[in-house]
């Protein structure tokens, strides 16, 4: 990737979030909102991961059907091995192959290619990477 990106204030305030903290969740619900389209991303793959955070988070809802980050952190064991039976997949694997699904559905990586002038081959060898860091420091979080 051309420049290292980096999502240390939405991890920060996730894990805030992960422990009860109320006005931090408020916070990352804001970031949130701000991520699902990117308005202030300073990069194409600034773009992408910002929507990846975004994206990742609203999987990990959908995959554990609760919307509460304390709760989800609070699963037993058994509950994860029984999500991943019932979803037929592990909640990483889950987020990259959404997040990915996502891209190609929107078509992310030529929009941000034009959008940022950037390499369309180089943004696209490297969005399954992203896909991969973002949902890494998500479910090391949160499980």
């Amino acid at each position: 990737m051309a420049n290292p990106v980096e999502f240390g204030s939405f991890y920060k305030l996730l894990k805030s979030a992960r422990d009860g903290n109320e006005e931090k969740n408020q916070e990352l619900e804001w970031m949130l909102a701000e991520y699902e389209h990117a308005k202030d991303a300073e990069s194409a793959y600034d773009e992408l991961g910002q929507i990846f955070c975004h994206h990742g988070v609203m999987e990990l809802y959908e995959y554990t059907g609760v919307e509460s980050l304390s709760y989800i952190n609070s699963l037993d064991n058994s509950v994860w091995d029984y999500l991943k039976t019932r979803m037929q997949t592990g909640l990483h694997s889950y987020m990259v192959s959404s997040m990915l699904n996502h891209a190609k559905d929107h078509q992310l990586a030529k929009k941000v290619s034009s959008k940022w002038d950037g390499n369309l081959a180089e943004i696209e060898e490297n969005i399954e990477n992203l896909a991969n860091y973002v949902a890494e420091g998500i479910v090391e979080l949160i499980i």
